[in-house]
């Protein structure tokens, strides 16, 4: 048989069957519905009940006009939902217990209007009053979800006779319908197995990393549906993927930052504070090294100890800022007239080191030592004209010392000898001179 054949003829078995069981089915119709409301707003009614129970637990723990208006509340929602349920086709059993449930929510009201009467008389939540009222509250409750429990029940177990009467009526059709439904299942799965393909191929694009693609499926389907999460997702993904890229960026902006701090402050830890120069405890460790480099290549160097000369007056007559002015001045100084490869530093209040590396001859070492007493000439301080003299004493390495120890020992003696030779008047003692390089 051609298939247009048996489709036609499986039209006319289903106009025959849909006739004849016609007038039954819309019996049945009007059954079920009926049945379904009334399912649905016990339902409800059952959940008004619940929330009832849950406001009068509160009421009980709390006996405050909050928890006594909630109640209030859950009780005139109620009351609204049972007196609806009345307006229902519903047998005479089923209607006496509704009126049971309103009479419970009338004595829940009784009791209601005596909570307030405690609350307004302030008794204690644990008088006899109050426990008297909550066994009440309880012994209501559990009433009435008994008479709704048998409630529903009745109205399923009617709604169960009446369908049960209609199975082997609607047999039959059932069949026919199953047999329908059999066809329209095939015909369904051949449209799955083309989404499905489309959503395959939608997938391994994902995984290739393409997030710009999108899957098209007709509209108004479930695959639709899924479809357009796919994309919503693949959207969001993308946008994660921005925010990552933009997120790497401020992470790597914040280590730049981060570094440009923590280079900060090493320059304020090994920095002085006043002038800039290193301080003595970076000086100590740079110097350190810098004798471990001129011992490996065989180079000398020289450590000068420089030491202002009668510098308290300055203090004690215009005051510390100012002399705080000039030694920042003779920092500066001091830093222009040396070399990129030496090194100053403050050591003391008035004190200054020099690292001079390399060295060659005392004649180098000796026009330094001139360059630094000339950095004290000349310093103008608001409308004066100051002249700070130095007393120097320098230490060679490694003939005067082969640690900073013994080095800086050497140059703080020989520059209180300079000193003391000043202040006698006595000609400065003499630079050593070096010994060749090899």
């Amino acid at each position: 048989m051609r298939i247009s054949k048996r489709l036609k003829l499986l039209v006319a078995l289903c106009t025959i069957l849909t006739l004849a069981h016609g007038a039954v089915l819309l019996k049945q119709r009007s059954v079920m519905i009926r049945s379904f409301e009334q399912i649905k707003h016990l339902t409800e009614v059952q959940l008004r009940v619940d929330l009832l129970r849950a406001n009068l637990w509160l009421l009980q723990q709390y006996q405050d006009q909050k928890a006594i208006n909630d109640t209030a509340r859950a009780l005139v929602n109620l009351q609204h939902y049972v007196n609806t349920a009345q307006q229902l086709q519903m047998a005479a059993r089923e209607t006496k217990l509704l009126n049971n449930l309103q009479r419970h929510e009338k004595n829940i009201g009784v009791l209601l209007d005596l909570s307030r009467q405690n609350l307004a008389k302030r008794l204690e939540p644990q008088s006899n009053s109050n426990k008297v009222l909550t066994t009440r509250y309880n012994v209501i409750i559990q009433s009435m979800s008994e008479d709704l429990l048998r409630l529903q029940t009745q109205v399923v177990d009617d709604a169960r006779i009446l369908q049960v009467r209609h199975l082997y009526l609607n047999g039959a059709l059932l069949l026919l319908i199953t047999i329908l439904v059999t066809l329209f299942s095939l015909q369904t799965l051949s449209r799955f197995k083309a989404h499905l393909v489309t959503f395959k191929k939608g997938i391994k694009d994902l995984a290739a990393g393409d997030l710009l693609s999108k899957v098209s499926m007709p509209k108004g389907e479930e695959f639709g549906e899924m479809a357009d999460e796919f994309n919503s997702m693949k959207q969001e993904l993308l946008l994660a993927t921005r925010k990552r890229d933009q997120l790497q960026l401020e992470v790597e902006e914040q280590t730049r930052q981060l570094q440009l701090q923590q280079a900060k402050l090493r320059h304020i830890a090994e920095h002085d504070d006043l002038t800039g120069i290193f301080n003595r405890g970076a000086a100590t460790t740079q110097i350190e090294l810098a004798i471990e480099r001129c011992k490996r290549q065989q180079q000398q160097a020289a450590l000068l100890f420089i030491d202002l000369d009668r510098f308290k007056p300055i203090n004690d007559n215009l005051g510390h800022a100012a002399g705080d002015k000039v030694l920042k001045e003779i920092a500066q100084r001091l830093h222009c007239s040396l070399r990129a490869s030496d090194m100053i530093a403050r050591f003391g209040g008035d004190e200054f080191i020099v690292w001079l590396e390399p060295v060659h001859s005392h004649d180098e070492i000796a026009l330094v030592v001139e360059k630094i007493r000339a950095t004290g000439h000349d310093i103008t301080l608001d409308t004066q004209q100051l002249d700070v003299d130095m007393s120097i004493g320098v230490s060679i390495y490694p003939t005067d010392g082969e640690n900073l120890a013994a080095l800086l020992s050497h140059a703080d003696n020989a520059m209180y000898k300079t000193k003391k030779c000043r202040d006698s008047k006595a000609p400065a003692p003499a630079i050593e001179t070096m010994p060749p390089q090899e």
